[in-house]
């Protein structure tokens, strides 16, 4: 669709539990509430019926619930209930998916991921312990990327540097990287569950939705400085 454009509907399945573009978005990899992806090309395509079902993802074993593809290195990345992860890369030499299993540690039912935006690492997210973002490694975790919300209403900063992954650390907006999982910062403005979190590209920004329908921007400034909180809309 483009900006400003007319909304469609499309049904490509019963019901779809997760979706995500490639980069250009001429590829659509859907969850038809299942554990099966299906993935679709020919999506510039205004009518879904010329889109052409390549290929049927089936690692899985239960619900895949998250999905994300990179626009680097255009590898897709799904976690499932099944409390695992697979990074999926295309072979074009045979025409298929090549899954790569990821091992999560996760004691609970996985339910979204998300790769960093250089696409050198991501981010998983299970249901254990009340909370509804809780970040495990997906491959090697970018510094200051993992984030929490979690259900006693805050929104947390972790430290997920490794060194003999990342290299020399990047503390970003932060004076100095404590140990990995250690907590860089904590944000208790949405007076509600928190449900929804994201970085800006560039990670001087944080986002977070709470249930109280309200979405909260973390300016963050120099290092050291107190960021700046401004609650961007209440719906």
């Amino acid at each position: 669709m483009a900006p400003g454009g007319d909304a469609n509907l499309f049904q490509l399945a019963d019901g779809i539990s997760c979706h995500a573009w490639n980069k250009d978005r001429s590829k659509l990899a859907i969850c038809p509430n299942s554990n099966e992806i299906w993935i679709y090309s020919g999506c510039h395509a205004p009518d879904p019926a010329q889109w052409r079902k390549e290929a049927v993802l089936t690692e899985h074993d239960m619900l895949v619930c998250g999905l994300d593809w990179s626009p680097v290195h255009d590898q897709l990345v799904s976690c499932s209930h099944d409390r695992s992860a697979f990074v999926w890369k295309y072979e074009a030499a045979y025409r298929q998916w090549k899954p790569l299993l990821v091992v999560l540690r996760v004691t609970r039912a996985a339910t979204n991921v998300k790769w960093s935006p250089d696409g050198a690492s991501g981010e998983a997210a299970d249901c254990a312990l009340g909370a509804n973002c809780c970040v495990a490694a997906v491959a090697a975790v970018a510094a200051v990327q993992a984030r929490s919300s979690r259900t006693d209403l805050k929104c947390r900063v972790f430290s997920a540097h490794i060194n003999d992954v990342d290299g020399p650390p990047d503390a970003g907006p932060f004076e100095a990287l404590p140990p990995f999982g250690e907590p860089l910062a904590e944000f208790d403005n949405a007076s509600a569950w928190v449900n929804a979190v994201a970085w800006s590209p560039k990670g001087d920004r944080l986002a977070f939705a709470g249930q109280g329908s309200s979405v909260h921007i973390v300016h963050f400034g120099a290092p050291g400085e107190y960021p700046t909180i401004q609650v961007r809309a209440a719906i």
